[in-house]
């Protein structure tokens, strides 16, 4: 006979429902009091995951819930991210299922543009807590149905037309970026190291297969904007620690075009890419 285990401590989501049985995506009011009050918001450094994970796993034993259970233990992991840090992954989902939604979405939209970094405690923080939400058949379901509820994405007549979909460029075309190449932002792209099939990555190659029928098309005798990896080594001296620090990348994402042209002019031998058209005396309309 099969012996039954019985864990009277065990504890599962308690979902905010909405009249219709729909789940509630509006923050609870005591999620509202911590968003709108800073000095309910936890500012300590966050935690290790291996400390956060025992620590989860000690609260679960001393109730006398499940350890085997992956997602109850998850339950009790403690965020270390936002302005939440502090509450367990189990309250976010039960006071602010709307803020969960966003993350899913902002990790995905990073992810697929490759400027997602899952480094530091923050970052394992947040995709634990990401892992634990969609273990839940509820917040599956309602991401479907967000998903259904927004119209189709239209198919692009060529590469040209295809969206930059990503930082401050977000709704320039392909064929916009390679146009105004100058600004520097076009260059910065063809440095990156970026995830293979990424949205960064197929601008990418897109710039470069440009760059290569720009250099068959025009005679070596006339200057030409390069957009080969050397030509960011201008972006690389402004900003040395560009792939150490986070937020400078970040920042670096959100720069329009006119930050760019305002940065000082180098030799065209050094970086192949002009801070600004004029200062290097190319002339533009025999390069296009």
């Amino acid at each position: 006979m099969k012996r039954l285990t019985f864990f009277p401590g065990r504890m599962k989501v308690c979902f905010r429902r909405g009249a219709s049985g729909f789940l509630r995506q509006d923050p609870s009011d005591q999620a509202k009091r911590i968003k709108d009050n800073p000095a309910l918001q936890d500012k300590s450094p966050p935690q290790k995951e291996e400390l956060v994970k025992n620590n989860a796993r000690t609260v679960v034993l001393q109730r006398g819930g499940d350890l085997s259970d992956k997602q109850e233990v998850l339950g009790e992991y403690i965020i270390q991210f936002g302005k939440y840090k502090g509450k367990s992954f189990r309250w976010l989902l039960e006071n602010d299922v709307g803020y969960t939604l966003y993350l899913i979405k902002k990790v995905d939209q990073e992810e697929k543009a490759g400027v997602f970094k899952p480094e530091g405690h923050s970052k394992a923080s947040l995709l634990s807590f990401l892992e634990y939400s969609r273990s839940h058949q509820e917040i599956e379901d309602l991401l479907k149905y967000v998903s259904s509820q927004q119209p189709p994405a239209l198919t692009p007549s060529s590469e040209d037309d295809n969206l930059v979909s990503f930082g401050t460029r977000a709704k320039d075309t392909w064929r916009g970026i390679w146009d105004s190449r100058a600004d520097g932002f076009a260059a910065f792209v063809v440095g990156k190291e970026c995830i293979p099939n990424s949205r960064m990555d197929k601008l990418k190659k897109y710039l470069m297969k440009q760059q290569a029928l720009l250099d068959s098309a025009i005679p070596p005798a006339i200057p030409v904007m390069s957009l080969t990896p050397t030509a960011t080594s201008t972006i690389a001296s402004v900003l040395p620690v560009m792939e150490e620090d986070e937020e400078l990348e970040r920042l670096m994402l959100s720069l329009s075009p006119s930050r760019f042209l305002s940065q000082p002019s180098t030799p065209a031998a050094s970086t192949g890419f002009p801070a600004s058209p004029t200062a290097r005396g190319f002339n533009m309309s025999a390069m296009r």
